[in-house]
């Protein structure tokens, strides 16, 4: 009996580290994908937001169907309801960024070029609450679409002098968009 219950304790310890450990992988894709699409300009042809719903429809779909077939006995359309919306939005959740990871991952061209930019204050947004300080508007010439990078005051003022009306940009670009690998203010 004593076994028994220690085996079973072992199982019980195992799934949870396993689970842990998918939950936490799935946390630090989350916020590397985030990262890669805070520097990623899409074609415009993409349907980005059409592939998010769409997979978070289909994901949906999934669960709720799950849900309403697990118990033939009490069958009720509302069963399927909730589990749908939470599969909708895990389906959303792991589908934003998709994109951004695709341009990052699959091969392409490393591409330089010379753009004109433009700083706002403050910048883009850097999270739900959040802003940065300053934005620095890159247009790329690969997907023909302006793309604001995150910055600060002081990096701003260490990059830039007077008179410096350019940007240098290094990119990888492929047919799904570019990502900004580096940039460097140049005199034009």
């Amino acid at each position: 009996m004593k076994d028994f219950l220690q085996e079973n304790r072992l199982k019980k310890v195992t799934l949870l580290a396993i689970v842990c450990s998918l939950l936490g992988a799935w946390i630090l894709y989350m916020l590397w994908a985030a990262r890669i699409g805070m520097r990623t300009v899409l074609m415009a042809s993409i349907p980005e937001w059409t592939t998010y719903i769409t997979a978070g429809f289909v994901i949906g779909l999934i669960f709720a169907a799950k849900a309403f077939y697990a118990r033939p006995a009490q069958r009720k359309p509302t069963q399927a309801v909730d589990p749908f919306f939470g599969g909708f939005c895990l389906g959303l959740a792991c589908s934003i960024n998709i994109y951004a990871v695709c341009v990052y991952l699959l091969p392409g061209d490393i591409i330089h070029y010379e753009s004109a930019y433009e700083i706002t204050y403050p910048g883009p947004s850097a999270g739900k609450f959040s802003r940065c300080e300053a934005g620095l508007r890159i247009k790329d010439i690969n997907a023909g679409r302006w793309i604001e990078l995150c910055t600060n005051q002081s990096d701003l003022d260490k990059q830039r002098q007077r008179g410096m009306n350019a940007v240098w940009v290094t990119a990888r670009a492929n047919k799904v968009g570019s990502y900004i690998v580096r940039y460097q203010f140049i005199f034009k």
